[in-house]
């Protein structure tokens, strides 16, 4: 899935001055690290280091939090599976209160981000496409592994590109702790660059923070095109 790199370039840059928006770009991915880490206990205690005014509460993620994604439509930090999250489910279940949240408004951009960015990209469909190729062998646990391995270090490819690309690349300490974000340089091999950039570009343009219902409809529309 896009890392923290991308999700953070792909704001509107303005966005990023507000704090609790931040956190809420970073939940789905750095909730689900922590709890990976060291369990409920550590993701609720870093959460709480990080935790703006405004923001809610530990205990709205603690079901969540410990759901699987893979193969389901409205569970886990994603609302099902970070390649196709289910935005409209997430979105409709908020209060009002909720929507006017800046902290919500960047969750919803997390997951606006990831489907804009698989879509656009088409991963799945490609990932299938190459692991076809290997389905008869009898290596094809090893070559499967080899390929996720393969995409993992595209998405380091990209956060070099992204680097390079865009002057107001940044990362919350929060981030740089967790030592997950790696930049190599050279061409990647499942992602389109030229694509990816593409999307980039015109996410940079929307407000969630000021429109989130629009940006969901232009994204939505962006992804048919």
């Amino acid at each position: 899935m896009p890392g923290y790199a991308i999700h953070y370039v792909s704001c509107l840059p303005k966005l990023l001055e507000n704090a609790s928006f931040v956190k809420g770009v970073e939940s789905p991915d750095i909730l689900k690290k922590w709890f990976k880490m060291g369990g409920i206990e550590l993701a609720r205690k870093n959460y709480q280091n990080i935790r703006e005014k405004g923001m809610p509460d530990f205990k709205v993620f603690e079901e969540r939090i410990q759901e699987t994604e893979s193969g389901t439509l409205t569970k886990g930090l994603h609302y099902g599976p970070s390649s196709n999250p289910n935005i409209i489910f997430f979105w409709i279940n908020l209060s009002p209160e909720e929507k006017n949240n800046p902290f919500y408004k960047g969750y919803l951009w997390h997951l606006l981000t990831d489907y804009a960015i698989y879509k656009k990209l088409n991963i799945d469909a490609k990932f299938s496409e190459t692991l076809k190729r290997f389905e008869n062998k009898p290596s094809f646990d090893i070559l499967k592994k080899n390929e996720i391995a393969r995409l993992h270090k595209d998405w380091d490819k990209t956060n070099q590109l992204v680097k390079d690309t865009y002057p107001n690349f940044w990362l919350p300490t929060e981030v740089v702790n967790l030592n997950v974000v790696n930049f190599i340089s050279g061409e990647p091999y499942y992602v389109e660059w030229e694509v990816l950039k593409e999307t980039i570009d015109f996410l940079r343009t929307l407000n969630c923070l000021e429109d989130p219902d629009g940006t969901i409809t232009k994204v939505l529309q962006f992804c048919c095109k």
